[in-house]
């Protein structure tokens, strides 16, 4: 099961859950106020390729240039 992550839309909370395909993201309840209007945001994602790139590589969600 894909992990995603949720904004709730009435408090404002950042979560992440479990959730299968086919399951509907506006059921998603939010843990700390229990809304069921959450929305599905976009996530980074981190990946390193081969021992080369992991002297190179930053942490998810900072970028290095050079």
């Amino acid at each position: 099961m894909p992990l995603y992550e949720y904004r709730c839309q009435r408090c404002g909370q950042t979560f992440e859950t479990l959730r299968g395909s086919h399951e509907k993201d506006e059921d998603v309840a939010c843990p700390q106020c229990g809304e069921k209007k959450a929305e599905k945001l976009l996530s980074a994602c981190c990946t390193v390729k081969g021992e080369s790139s992991r002297s190179n590589a930053s942490p998810c969600g900072t970028q290095k240039f050079t």
